[in-house]
């Protein structure tokens, strides 16, 4: 008998996500899978050869998506929930990420003569209800409706699942995931202690992902005032134009354009390779919303930063001290005082032996506990428990 086939479905271009690939390749080991997308933005991601991808649509960017009117953003959504029905006919499960996916997951399992076990991964929370004039807001509606019929509901934090409670009256199990890196791709660099004794010399203070004033980006760019000139500032990772317009404006004005350089986003399989040159990671990020305030284990970066053996600088917030704090290779700093964010990189710039210890925590850390491996374990457990309800009563 071969594998079962599990479906997953993401209203957006998977490659973008790492979690789902984490979650995708960990189950490939295991189950047969079809991947439904939309058909956006370049393809730029490799997965296992029992993985059937799907991008469905035409060819877009996410930009010109975002410009589309309301009218036609739905009509794509209908089509692409009759093309996925199609595409899931005879998986053993249906594992859904974001409110787009789980509701049209829902519609496609409606449509279906047999019950199909259903998970909803939910990565960010919107305190904001849309108006019924819009694609959002027909989903968030049907999400609070039908998400009582998910077997399984995954949050990345406790705090975003006690919200997600309260916005929705759900009254069942949230299963917490945290976001972290998978170790079998995050493999120790064999050259590890020959990289730490070279990163002092650099001195590279590394800031990847999502480029934003709202991510303490001013306050990274005036720390280096406070630091050093041999210390430099590095970015990867989208930008808005105001944004950059801003960097662009207070590099200049403070005389450190030779200290902060910015790189445009790099796939994920390349990220590594940057993240392993650097001296230490940040993660720093306002009190903007909630999912702001709850990244402790949301955010990817804090780990992927770990698993390259970095020190990590993180915002001096509750839900990061409740889940960092006893963490030696972790600083914690006031993302809106960059005398604050300089004073956490001198203490982990201040000695040489003291830093080593730092990083190879930093690693010890990752490879213990922090890794998607551990933190998937109990979810994966459940899907093999669905997968065969769903077998047996198929049979």
């Amino acid at each position: 008998m071969g594998k079962k086939t599990i479906g997953i479905i993401i209203y957006a271009n998977p490659d973008h996500y790492p979690p789902t690939i984490n979650a995708i390749h960990l189950l490939a080991e295991h189950f047969d899978m079809v991947l439904i997308g939309r058909n956006q933005d370049l393809p730029v991601w490799e997965y296992p050869a029992n993985v059937k991808v799907h991008r469905l649509g035409n060819y877009t960017s996410v930009r010109e998506r975002e410009q589309k009117s309301a009218i036609t953003k739905i009509w794509e959504y209908i089509n692409f929930v009759i093309k996925a029905r199609l595409l899931i006919k005879n998986v053993s499960l249906i594992y859904a990420y974001d409110a787009f996916a789980y509701v049209a997951a829902y519609l496609c399992q409606q449509m279906q003569n047999r019950s199909i076990p259903l998970i909803y991964h939910n990565h960010d929370l919107s305190g904001q209800l849309f108006p019924l004039s819009s694609l959002s807001g027909w989903v968030q509606r049907g999400e609070k409706k039908w998400v009582h019929k998910a077997d399984v509901v995954v949050f990345p934090s406790q705090e975003r699942a006690l919200l997600f409670q309260k916005l929705t009256d759900f009254q069942g199990e949230i299963t917490i995931v945290p976001n972290f890196p998978r170790k079998s791709y995050f493999t120790e660099n064999p050259n590890f202690q020959h990289i730490i004794s070279q990163r002092l010399q650099k001195n590279t203070i590394l800031l990847q992902g999502n480029i934003s004033i709202k991510n303490s980006l001013l306050e990274l760019i005036n720390s280096l005032n406070y630091l050093d000139d041999f210390v430099k500032l590095k970015l990867i990772g989208p930008i808005e134009k105001q944004d950059k317009d801003l960097m662009i404006d207070l590099a200049i004005r403070n005389h450190l354009t030779e200290r902060v350089k910015y790189y445009l986003p790099v796939p994920y399989r390349e990220l590594a390779s940057h993240t392993w040159e650097a001296s230490l990671g940040v993660c720093l990020y306002k009190k903007a919303d909630i999912n702001h305030q709850t990244m402790g284990t949301a955010s990817n970066k804090i780990y992927e930063y770990a698993a390259c053996g970095l020190p990590v600088i993180v915002s001096d917030q509750p839900d990061y001290r409740a889940n960092l704090g006893n963490e030696i290779w972790v600083r914690f700093a006031d993302p809106d005082r960059p005398e604050s964010i300089a004073y956490a990189v001198k203490d982990i710039f201040s000695n040489q032996e003291k830093y080593a210890q730092l990083c190879l925590a930093a690693r010890q850390a990752f490879e213990e506990k922090y890794n998607y491996e551990s933190a998937f374990s109990s979810l994966f457990a459940k899907i093999q428990y669905l997968v065969n309800c769903s077998t047996l009563a198929k049979n």
